[in-house]
């Protein structure tokens, strides 16, 4: 099968499509480590990306809000 490679601006963009998939501490625990690094990761990037979905506006929104 494929593997995907992800950076990882692009995995806090499928982070966010999935949390519902995901046990809320779990979430919350990798939302918090992504705002430790968030000096590290490129908002150009994270909005160029979101683009490419159709509730990207959504996506880009929550995570402003819950990292930056």
């Amino acid at each position: 099968g494929m593997v995907r490679i992800y950076d990882k601006e692009r995995l806090l963009i499928e982070l966010i499509r999935f949390q519902k998939r995901l046990p809320y501490d779990y979430y919350k625990e990798i939302i918090g480590n992504y705002r430790k690094i968030s000096y590290l990761l490129d908002s150009n990037k994270i909005a160029a990306y979101t683009n490419h979905f159709k509730n990207g506006e959504t996506i880009l929104r929550q995570i402003m809000r819950e990292v930056f």
